[in-house]
């Protein structure tokens, strides 16, 4: 599978990469062209009169730079920096990660513009070259925003501003950097946008990208000879303009029927793509528009959709590439075409010979983590005419909408089918990591998919599974760590890839010459009281290009996934553990405790029993509090020995109703009830999973502690329950003594009570039960009160 081939690393920021997001976007118009004269594209005016046009252009400029990896440096002035971060957030940039990075920075017009107190040409063009210089240090190159409506009257004087923008003009060329000065229409005199307009190579406005025909390079602007060259100039474009005035009405209106087509809400894509073959037959006068899968290392060729069935040209057929005229474009992503077919070499192809296909437009339309296509026109008419470059570019266009939404539906369905894997309660860990290989082997067009524990320190790597065995790769199997692409994880970088071995510093390393291993995408997954692992994807085929900022941020997804799965796992084993050794205290507890207490109040009874008379009053009263502690010491021995066996000795988890339970719950305690008087309100409850003989206890002890602190008044409790996303909220509320603020996470902890024994009874475990009770059911427990204004306990249950 292709994708977008990455800039060289050399590469110096100019136009076409400043311009590649919004030339990407099907809000965008305006072909990017050479301004004659002029040699400098990284310079760039916004012309906008709402914040919403604005962001709709400096948004996607932004959120470009950082995906590439470069420094942006906004200058905010009309809107407030939290304006300008919030519209990033929105347009998923990971905005406080790049602030702490330093790969974004943001400044006011105070401390850059106006810094000095004053606005200086040289002194701002100083600063943005020492940003420039600062960020090639660490960063791609420097992308510059910056709000200009700082600028009013005469401080600074416009001949000061036009002087800083011809510089900038100047500057920029020749450093690794793009700046995109922003002005509001409606805030600036029309004598200053107009020169504003004549300062900037090319423009922006109304979401369009625009060669500026009426630039005027500084020397020219300054000069002498100004008003001669601005005429000449205003000639010859008005020549130009009327020439081509009624081509350019003629495409105006396939670009809008386009824009109405891409942007209809209502439509799905099966019926925008339908219309725009619909609008490209018009365009080219072509009969026939189609979109068909490609794999050119294959050469296959399936027709996926069509215009109009033509004889055996119809979606489902499959033909061999190098029997199509789409070979024209599987060697470039631009526009090709056919019309005359026995001359370019197609006579004896099937499409030619055997459908009578007589002329051709096509594009190649890469596609990033799913299969390429080719989308293109043709018709059985002959063209007499090639096709001009309008039309190419009109139909480029087609194409990167195409594209756009093909990679946007592949990654949503990458993304889809993570969440179902990951969601899915019916498979074991080791299933999900399988379905998650074959996910990755399908994302990134990689062969194998592993998960290896290594240990740096002693340069271990060791296979713990993969998703197809190979010769060397294959549980269990180890290497030095050094020897392995899984080294480049251990430094800074967490996710590292390789696409040139050799280049990457791995020609003699076991991983290349001894398992002949090409391409390596993989991430490492740190770990607390066990060895840390990578998770990885390798191919013995070598790739033609990097991985991009997408896939290496959906195989960080990926790992993530695994990392807490993994601790997860680690978590349960260290509660299990937990459990095991609580059961076994407790045992101890019930057990070797018990003894010795049954012999402490036997020999009580007993002494009571043959020398009670010998006792005064005193005596005897102490005597009633040594039986009374040791019986209460028996109680609380067995409610830790319950407490222990929530997670041990629980039932499995079965459909659950919980009004029968809470019926079950009121008939136990109907004497209780009765005796004081209790009403008892409840609403319609849920059904849900868990254990019926653990949720009763749960109703039971909030119901009797509801009943027991009511104060004065005759109890008044009420149950409800509501729905709250992919879990039920269930609330017992009372109207008794309540509890103060600071005690509320108190009255959960094992035998803490906030009452003495002689104004009400109890062990204090009943509701440190309940909170375990509902976390082995995967929810939480919480108390809302007042002193004196009731308590409403609140526990939460997944959703059946």
């Amino acid at each position: 599978m292709s994708k977008p081939i990455q800039p060289a690393e050399d590469d110096v920021l100019g136009l076409e990469t400043g311009l590649e997001a919004l030339q990407a976007s099907p809000e965008f118009r305006g072909p990017v062209e050479p301004v004659d004269e002029h040699d400098s594209y990284d310079h760039l005016a916004l012309l906008y009169e709402t914040q919403a046009e604005q962001f709709a252009t400096v948004i996607p400029y932004v959120k470009q730079g950082l995906e590439r990896g470069e420094r942006c440096l906004y200058i905010a002035d009309e809107n407030e920096t939290g304006a300008v971060l919030a519209a990033l957030r929105d347009a998923g940039v990971d905005v406080d990660g790049a602030l702490e990075s330093g790969a974004l920075t943001m400044h006011t017009a105070q401390d850059s513009y106006l810094r000095h107190g004053e606005f200086d040409p040289d002194d701002m063009i100083a600063f943005l070259a020492d940003a420039i210089e600062e960020a090639e240090h660490e960063y791609a190159g420097l992308r510059i925003a910056g709000e200009m409506t700082w600028v009013f009257g005469d401080d600074p004087p416009l001949e000061a501003l036009i002087e800083y923008e011809g510089k900038l003009n100047r500057v920029l060329p020749e450093e690794n950097g793009i700046a995109l000065c922003q002005y509001n229409r409606e805030q600036f005199p029309a004598e200053t946008v107009r020169d504003v307009i004549k300062t900037h190579p090319h423009l922006i406005y109304d979401q369009t990208v625009c060669q500026n025909f009426y630039y005027t390079p500084p020397e020219e602007f300054f000069g002498p000879d100004q008003p001669a060259r601005e005429i000449d100039r205003m000639m010859g474009t008005l020549l130009d303009r009327t020439e081509a005035r009624a081509e350019l009405q003629h495409n105006q209106h396939h670009l809008e029927r386009q824009n109405e087509i891409t942007a209809d809400p209502d439509r799905s894509f099966d019926e925008k793509l339908q219309a725009l073959f619909d609008l490209g037959c018009d365009r080219f006068d072509l009969e026939i528009g189609a979109m068909a899968r490609v794999d050119a290392d294959e050469d296959r060729f399936e027709l996926e959709s069509v215009s109009d069935e033509y004889g055996q040209f119809r979606p489902g057929i499959e033909l061999p590439l190098s029997e199509t005229y789409c070979t024209a474009v599987t060697e470039i992503e631009s526009a090709e075409s056919v019309t005359e077919p026995c001359a370019d070499g197609y006579g004896d192809s099937t499409v030619y010979d055997e459908f009578g296909l007589q002329a051709y437009l096509g594009t190649y339309v890469p596609v990033e983590g799913g299969d390429d296509r080719t989308f293109f026109f043709v018709s059985p008419e002959p063209r007499s005419e090639p096709f001009t470059d309008d039309e190419r570019t009109f139909h480029r266009l087609l194409g990167q909408w195409v594209k756009y939404q093909l990679e946007q539906e592949q990654r949503e369905f990458h993304e889809r089918t993570l969440y179902e894997i990951a969601a899915d309660p019916d498979r074991s860990f080791d299933e999900k990591l399988q379905a998650m290989f074959e996910l990755g082997c399908e994302r990134f067009d990689l062969d194998l998919g592993g998960l290896a524990r290594i240990d740096p320190a002693t340069d271990s790597f060791e296979v713990e599974a993969v998703s197809d065995n190979q010769a060397h790769f294959t549980p269990g199997a180890q290497a030095p760590l050094s020897e392995t692409y899984c080294r480049l994880t251990v430094g800074d970088e967490p996710t590292a890839g390789v696409t040139d071995p050799v280049r990457a510093g791995f020609g003699d390393a076991i991983a290349y010459d001894e398992f002949g291993v090409e391409t390596y995408l993989g991430s490492r997954i740190e770990l607390e009281n066990e060895p840390d692992r990578t998770f990885f994807f390798v191919a013995s085929d070598a790739h033609d290009r990097a991985f991009t900022d997408a896939e290496r941020t959906f195989h960080h997804l990926m790992s993530q996934w695994v990392q807490y799965e993994l601790e997860r796992k680690q978590r349960e084993r260290a509660l299990e553990e937990s459990n095991e050794r609580l059961e076994q205290f407790a045992h101890a507890a019930s057990h070797d405790l018990q003894e010795p207490l049954r012999m402490v109040t036997s020999y009580l009874q007993l002494l009571e029993a043959r020398y009670g008379d010998a006792f005064d009053e005193d005596g005897e009263e102490f005597l009633e509090f040594a039986v009374d502690g040791a019986e209460r010491m028996r109680e609380m021995i067995d409610s830790l020995l319950e407490y222990s066996r929530v997670s041990t000795r629980g039932n499995p988890f079965e459909s659950v109703e919980l009004e029968v339970v809470l019926e079950d719950v009121r008939a136990d305690l109907q004497f209780h009830i009765e005796e004081s008087d209790a009403k008892i309100e409840t609403e319609q409850l849920p059904r849900v999973k868990g254990d019926a003989s653990q949720l009763r206890q749960v109703f039971q002890n909030l119901l009797c502690n509801a009943i027991t602190y009511s104060g004065e008044e005759p109890p008044r409790v009420r149950v409800s329950a509501k729905r709250r996303s992919r879990e039920w909220v269930i609330s017992v509320q009372d109207e008794g003594i309540g509890i103060d603020s600071e005690d509320h996470e108190r009255v959960f902890t094992v035998f803490d009570r906030l009452h003495g024994r002689e104004e009400y009874e109890g062990t204090g475990i009943g509701l440190a039960l309940c909170q375990r009770i509902v976390e082995r059911h995967g929810g939480d427990i919480w108390v809302d009160s007042e002193p004196g204004e009731g308590a409403t306990f609140s526990f939460t249950l997944p959703v059946a």
